[in-house]
């Protein structure tokens, strides 16, 4: 099968281009070694061929795939393990990137220790006169700082100046940033967002949620420099996918009025990406629906023969647990003294509203991909699915630390993926014992993986990278050796990191497993992983990465001919 020459796609005209160029010779041979295919079967092969267009052509025992490809170029792999490329179905590669040049701020500390780290800060303007910065634990500067606005403000009083959050669900902003924001003249939350005051009413310089979205947009418009920046950024971040063996992922940022779909398609056509990309869109939950709905289908793009694609959209439900903003169906702990509109968490968007984005987008040919971390956060993501499309999905919910026992099972009944991010930090006793101080008890059934894979739900692993550890390895370990819920098997766990999001991302025809006909999106380990202690799996390293037959982590030349 000729992919190349059918025009899979623009973007991978180039890359086969590139493999051709890279095996001219013909068939490739992978010889001596591992091989799971992630297949129906489960099947264990030895040997596989690819031909110069990337596609695997056999798979099957060494003495049968010489025989029927002996002028092949051999790759003697030394027993090592083969698997399909790692598919990461929820991470923020773009934004992941820039971030790297904020500057770090710590996670926690007193007035002095802020202070100090925000007069360095100042060194780090960018070119449009904006300060970032990132790390800050916005429950914890609202504990231990008074007047976090009084402070921000004494050390920058004259330039914007953002401090995001170590989540991602807020951010700490000097008066300049918050008055280009029109924040100052807010007297209530807008959609989607809290202001957060002081007890005298004035603003503390922290916003919650979807607010500190709209600042980003603000302090990072799409312009030729910052565009430059985010393109070099996303190829950064490709060369991390790569060391990681992951082939194809699903940017859950998407904030288009950042440019971050131009950027997508910039690093296409600059041949800067080593992994397919489905991505999303976010739904803005303060913008007005009519036009907004009106832009994210003009900016729709599912093109089988694209590299890249926009095929869905990122809507929140509400917020994270730690926060006090996950929707919960029962209330936070009664000693966190919050208002009766608060103790229930909150909601991004009214019902009526996100009911209307779920029928009308899905309707229009987007996947929906709700985040939601409360059980009453999870109930209503599955409320609004029970009114889109299914023709477009599948519809998938992520994150998912609490569900409802009632609403496991619909999951499967609706068709739901469920996309969990568990990694060392989401499951380590001490972050649990501090979920407890906002949930209490229900803080021991967080992340109820092996509960859902028993409902028979389609089930995945990502990583949320960068707010999570990016690792494929690091979360199979996680998940096999956890204390609760763990994953039945290490078979079990691999195809929730390969096959099933190839299910979720509509390219399962072609990636996700290793067998005749698919493309050969493989990552190679240095040791079989299926022999080895769970709380080892981690200690194994990536050795070569594979997108479509062309090594885009090879650092010790294996492939090099």
């Amino acid at each position: 099968m000729d992919l190349c020459k059918q025009s899979i796609v623009a973007a991978i005209i180039i890359l086969c281009g590139t493999i051709v160029q890279a095996t001219a010779q013909g068939v490739m041979v992978l010889t001596n070694a591992r091989i799971y295919t992630v297949d129906q079967n489960r099947s264990w092969s030895e040997a596989m061929a690819i031909d110069s267009d990337g596609v695997i052509s056999a798979v099957g025992s060494q003495a049968d795939i010489l025989k029927q490809f002996g002028d092949a170029v051999k790759i003697d792999l030394g027993g090592r393990l083969i698997l399909p490329g790692f598919q990461d179905a929820h991470l923020h590669a773009v934004e992941a990137g820039i971030s790297a040049g904020f500057c770090d701020m710590p996670q926690f500390g007193s007035e002095a220790d802020f202070s100090t780290t925000l007069e360095d800060c100042r060194q780090t303007r960018q070119e449009n006169g904006w300060i970032m910065g990132a790390g800050v634990n916005m429950s914890g500067l609202l504990e231990s700082v008074a007047d976090p606005l009084a402070l921000i403000d004494a050390a920058i009083p004259d330039h914007p100046a953002i401090i995001i959050d170590d989540i991602g669900h807020g951010a700490w902003a000097n008066s300049p940033a918050l008055a280009a924001a029109g924040f100052d003249k807010l007297t209530s939350d807008p959609g989607g967002g809290m202001l957060i005051r002081l007890d005298g009413g004035d603003l503390s310089g922290v916003v919650l949620e979807s607010l500190s979205q709209t600042l980003l947009d603000i302090a990072q418009p799409p312009t030729e420099s910052s565009i430059a920046l985010a393109v070099g950024s996303l190829a950064a971040a490709m060369d991390t996918l790569a060391e990681n063996g992951i082939t194809a992922v699903s940017d859950a940022g998407g904030y288009w009025p950042r440019g971050h779909q131009k950027v997508w398609g910039i690093a296409e056509k600059k041949n800067l990406l080593s992994a397919r990309a489905s991505n999303a869109l976010y739904v803005y939950p303060d913008r007005p629906a009519d036009s907004q709905i009106a832009e994210l289908k003009r900016r729709f793009d599912d093109d089988p023969e694209n590299l890249v694609r926009f095929n869905q959209v990122k809507i929140y439900v509400d917020g994270i647990l730690t926060q006090a903003t996950g929707a919960l169906y029962q209330p936070y702990e009664e000693k966190l003294a919050l208002g009766d509109r608060d103790r229930m968490g909150f909601e991004y968007f009214p019902r009526k509203t996100l009911f209307r984005y779920a029928r009308e987008l899905s309707a229009a040919g987007f996947q929906l991909h709700f985040h939601a971390t409360g059980d009453r956060g999870v109930g209503l993501a599955l409320d609004a699915i029970a009114q889109a499309d299914p023709a477009s999905g599948p519809h998938r919910i992520t994150h998912l630390y609490m569900i409802a026992p009632r609403d496991l099972p619909r999951f499967a009944e609706l068709g739901v993926v469920a996309d969990f991010q568990i990694a060392p930090s989401s499951v380590d006793p001490e972050y649990l014992d501090y979920v407890a101080d906002f949930i209490g008890d229900r803080a021991n059934a967080l992340l109820p993986l092996r509960s859902m894979i028993e409902t028979g739900a389609l089930t995945i692993l990502s990583s949320d990278w960068d707010a999570d550890e990016i690792s494929p390895l690091i979360k199979l370990q996680t998940v096999l050796t956890r204390r609760v819920e763990a994953a039945p098997d290490l078979a079990t766990a691999v195809e929730m990191m390969t096959i099933n999001p190839a299910r979720l991302l509509k390219h399962a025809d072609r990636t996700g497993s290793i067998e005749p006909g698919k493309f050969a999106d493989l990552v190679v380990l240095d040791r079989d992983i299926f022999k080895i202690a769970p709380k080892e799996i981690a200690s194994a390293k990536v050795v070569v990465t594979l997108l479509q037959g062309d090594p885009v982590y090879d650092p010790a030349g294996l492939f090099a001919r």
